[in-house]
């Protein structure tokens, strides 16, 4: 038996697989300025290095936090799950494009009446190797579904990375509220202590006959609102520490968070002057070219729908009629040979309206591609546009802090020499928290200014 034949066979076939009718890929124009308006223009920076998580976050005790939620966050596993999916799929479609050899054993037993009332029968046994219903891919439509596949999966490891971007910026974001409240608490308990101090310094001048109950009341009013304060920030440092707590994926007994000041929380900063071209190396612009490219090769196998398709099916063994003598020398060689050329003549427009509906398709990925590009852009824009407005008004609030302070050391030392009232005292009080509280709100919204940056650069 020439088992050769075989080999001969699926090299032919492969060899003829290579024509494609998959439209030649252009990338589609950026629709934003080459660079951020209002910025300055750096012409001698055209490329930057990545900005990973470790870089931009240096603080060493945020890092630990984005460790444990890189490890054990659920959505992160469920987008890495995703793309297994689609490497899996990409597989079964690749298979497609080259012949299954499989092997076979049967057994076969007839009986025939011949009209003469005659009987016969016969029972046969047949083993071998084969080809079963191999596409030959003449014209590329497996090739193109192959690499639509291949697209996808792509697509979905880049989704896989943004993700992960969009994790690192929650952990950080959640890190710096929960930093900023632990401030908020440190200003009212402080403020707090000095109320009820001079609640209890108002009650003597009263019991003492120099202060009035309406001033001993007011007292009380101030005690009780900085006490309504402290709890409401208490309350939303709970839900917050949760929110960071189901980032991480675990609980506080086994990632507790290092509490500092936040001026002692460093980010890296950027390099001014990048053109927006950069804005490609962002996961989701990369995701949204990946889906244009699929949308793409699906044409090139629409417009393969319209040629025939050539299929074989071929087969080699050993048949006898005893099994026992199928593998001696007495047993007989068999072969098959069957190619198929299936011809599309009519089939209700069925191929044209799916040409169609590939070439729309397209252009939904072609404008999915641009607006993506286009709120990257207005993402960066609305980081850059409040930083410099947010560091002018970070300056101001510590100034006016400094300010109120001065003002209240003031209007105490007058309060005790009779010259003011006591409502003066409880004003100036009263203005000092308000700064001490607005300042700690600027500079949470200049640390979650700096960590918006990082996703909307392409953070990796």
């Amino acid at each position: 038996m020439k088992f050769s034949r075989l080999p001969v066979i699926v090299a032919l076939a492969l060899a003829v697989s290579s024509c494609s009718l998959i439209p030649e890929y252009f990338r589609p124009a950026a629709p934003v300025p080459d660079a951020y308006p209002g910025q300055p223009v750096n012409e001698q920076v055209t490329e930057a290095p990545p900005l990973t998580w470790q870089s931009y976050f240096p603080d060493a005790d945020l890092q630990k936090l984005i460790e444990v939620g890189l490890a054990h966050n659920r959505d992160l596993k469920t987008a890495v799950l995703r793309m297994d999916e689609a490497r899996a799929t990409y597989g079964v479609q690749k298979a497609d494009r080259l012949p299954t050899i499989q092997g076979n054993l049967a057994y076969d037993r007839s009986r025939t009446v011949f009209s003469s009332s005659q009987a016969f029968e016969a029972e046969l046994y047949r083993v071998g190797v084969g080809i079963s219903d191999y596409e030959i891919d003449v014209f590329g439509r497996v090739k193109s579904l192959t690499q639509a596949a291949l697209e996808q999966y792509l697509a979905v490891t880049e989704n896989r990375q943004a993700v992960q971007a969009t994790l690192v910026t929650e952990i950080a974001t959640q890190y710096v509220n929960v930093l900023a409240l632990h401030a908020q608490l440190k200003v009212t308990r402080q403020t707090l202590a000095d109320r009820q101090q001079a609640l209890q310094r108002t009650q003597r001048r009263f019991d003492a006959g120099l202060d009035q109950v309406l001033d001993v009341k007011a007292a009380q009013i101030q005690v009780e609102q900085v006490q309504a304060q402290q709890a409401q920030w208490q309350r939303q440092l709970a839900t917050t520490q949760n929110a960071l707590y189901l980032l991480l994926g675990e609980s506080a007994q086994r990632t507790p968070l290092t509490i500092k000041p936040l001026e002692d929380l460093k980010l890296a900063d950027v390099t001014p002057g990048l053109p927006s071209s950069l804005l490609t190396r962002r996961a989701d612009i990369r995701a949204a070219e990946h889906q244009l490219k699929a949308a793409n090769a699906n044409i090139g196998a629409a417009r393969a729908a319209f040629y025939p398709r050539l299929q074989l099916t071929t087969n080699v063994g050993l048949v006898n009629s005893e099994f026992s003598k199928l593998f001696s020398d007495t047993g007989s060689n068999y072969w098959a040979f069957s190619p198929q050329l299936v011809i599309p003549i009519f089939n209700y427009g069925r191929n044209k309206a799916n040409l169609s509906l590939a070439e729309t398709r397209q252009r939904i990925e072609v404008v999915n591609y641009e607006k993506t590009i286009q709120v990257a852009f207005r993402e960066v824009m609305d980081v850059l546009g409040t930083r410099t407005v947010i560091a002018e008004e970070t300056a101001s609030r510590a100034r006016l802090r400094e300010l109120e302070s001065s003002r209240l050391q003031l209007v105490q030392r007058k309060l005790d020499q009779g010259l003011v009232t006591y409502l003066e005292l409880l004003d100036a009080q009263r203005s000092v928290l308000d700064a001490q509280s607005q300042l700690v709100q600027i500079r949470q919204q200049g640390l979650q200014n700096q960590v918006g940056l990082y996703k909307a650069l392409g953070g990796q």
